[in-house]
């Protein structure tokens, strides 16, 4: 596989096709989803009828439970093929979700919601200006007193040190990743390959990676005050070599 590093700024714009969307809903299990769910349910202290944004929403994996439970939910993604998925689900489980299509920093609500979630590692995807301004976005689509929860397994602490190579391997298929870390950015580089039913797709991404304190910093600045920080969905404190972060915040 050969390792290019140049990867476009904006590749999130059109690096979600059919392929990396199907992969992402085989390697995903069930109850993982689960899990999330109700992390989500129990730190954003969602009540039947409560209004909830899931930015992005992927093929609706957290979107359709919340919406089973009773909550007002809609979803915003840039992909259509990760929208059409969710969109056949919810109709075949007669659930009534709002789905649009639109880049997160975009965001727009006509009115203010009781929660909002961001899962999985998009907020990585934009240089650290960006990401400032996708907060401020965050904090304005929420009400006084309303819970944001970000999740990401790209903070400092839990990534580094960076290893070369990784591979996982998942029903359908597998995932292999080379990786370099550009120290004057703090920029994951990603090259990988991604053998799913048999064919096989090249695939570039980039992640710009921040510490736990700089996402609270930038939190605290948009207006947010930081609830917790856990280290996974069992509530367990987040700490250096924690696989993931998620964070409770409240506007």
């Amino acid at each position: 596989m050969t390792f290019d590093l140049s990867v476009p700024s904006d590749w999130y714009q059109t690096f979600f096709t059919d392929p990396v969307v199907r992969f992402w809903d085989a390697a995903v299990p069930p109850a993982a989803a689960e899990a999330e769910v109700s992390f989500i349910v129990r730190h954003a202290r969602l009540r039947p009828h409560d209004t909830i944004l899931d930015v992005p929403c992927g093929t609706g994996r957290h979107s359709l439970p919340l919406a089973s439970a009773g909550c007002a939910v809609t979803g915003a993604d840039l992909s259509a093929a990760a929208l059409s998925r969710a969109r056949k689900r919810a109709a075949s489980e007669r659930l009534d979700v709002r789905f649009e299509c639109s880049n997160m920093l975009d965001l727009s609500v006509p009115t203010q919601s009781d929660a909002l979630v961001c899962l999985g590692n998009s907020l990585g995807y934009f240089e650290p200006s960006q990401t400032h301004k996708l907060l401020q976005k965050f904090a304005s689509a929420l009400r006084p007193g309303g819970r944001l929860i970000i999740d990401t397994s790209i903070c400092a602490e839990s990534l580094l040190p960076l290893p070369a190579e990784r591979v996982f391997t998942f029903p359908g298929g597998t995932y292999e990743q080379r990786l370099a870390y550009d120290v004057e950015r703090s920029v994951i580089k990603t090259c990988a390959q991604l053998t799913l039913d048999g064919e096989r797709h090249e695939l570039r991404y980039q992640h710009f990676v921040m510490t736990s304190g700089e996402l609270v910093r930038s939190l605290e600045s948009a207006g947010f005050e930081t609830c917790e920080l856990y280290g996974d969905t069992d509530d367990v404190p987040f700490k250096p070599g924690s696989p993931r972060l998620l964070l409770v915040a409240v506007r």
